[in-house]
């Protein structure tokens, strides 16, 4: 089982010139697999991404995710999947300010339907993986840059998602943090799930099973 994309298409229109963001991507994010797509700034990336996510509506194409057609789907419909299926580390800072960590993650774990005490064991060797136990009941505001990227993958993988997308998850982290990440993100696709990464790091480019770079709105592999 996969996300896959045929020929997706997404334009924008800037300084009254149309151009198209993403053109004709054909992609697919299997499940057990690290797939990365690299590329320049304002190469489509991100936007890829989001289409994936069911969070933008292209133009043209479509999308499954597993045996579901996402853009046949209501926007709360798509939503509900989204919730259900992928869990998404944000490029820029997405911890709830107002609540701890342990709250950020226990949030999620909720949106998941996760109840009570489920997966615990699982998420205590994420928590110890990315070395965040003595910062589960700090507010984000006291964490640095890397503690609030390692704090959101955790929350990410907490919600037992079949599908991880992560944008950026690496960004400015220095090599120790960037590695302890990628350690995370391989042992969640050797239990299966599928990983999506967006990244101009060259230490997530070497760590990939599958590497796309994108040029301009369009795919090569």
């Amino acid at each position: 089982m996969s996300i896959e994309s045929v020929n997706i298409t997404k334009e924008y229109v800037r300084r009254g010139k149309t151009f198209r963001a993403v053109d004709e991507v054909s992609i697919s994010v299997p499940k057990g697999k690290i797939t990365v797509v690299t590329g320049n700034s304002g190469s489509g990336k991100s936007t890829l991404l989001n289409i994936l996510a069911g969070m933008i509506v292209p133009e043209g194409g479509t999308v499954r995710i597993d045996d579901t057609e996402l853009l046949s789907l209501k926007s709360r419909e798509r939503d509900k999947l989204r919730g259900k299926k992928i869990g998404i580390v944000p490029q820029v800072q997405s911890l709830i300010g107002g609540l701890t960590v342990r709250e950020n993650i226990d949030l999620q774990k909720s949106f998941s339907g996760i109840a009570g005490n489920d997966g615990e064991e699982k998420l205590a060797d994420y928590i110890k993986d990315l070395e965040i136990e003595d910062l589960l009941d700090v507010f984000p505001s006291s964490l640095s840059g890397g503690e609030m990227k390692r704090a959101a993958v955790v929350r990410a993988i907490s919600g037992g998602h079949e599908y991880i997308f992560a944008d950026e998850p690496t960004g400015e982290l220095d090599p120790e943090n960037a590695s302890r990440i990628m350690d995370a993100f391989r042992k969640q696709a050797d239990e299966g799930r599928g990983i999506l990464l967006i990244t101009h790091d060259s230490l997530v480019e070497e760590r990939a099973d599958i590497l796309y770079r994108m040029e301009k709105g369009h795919l090569l592999n």
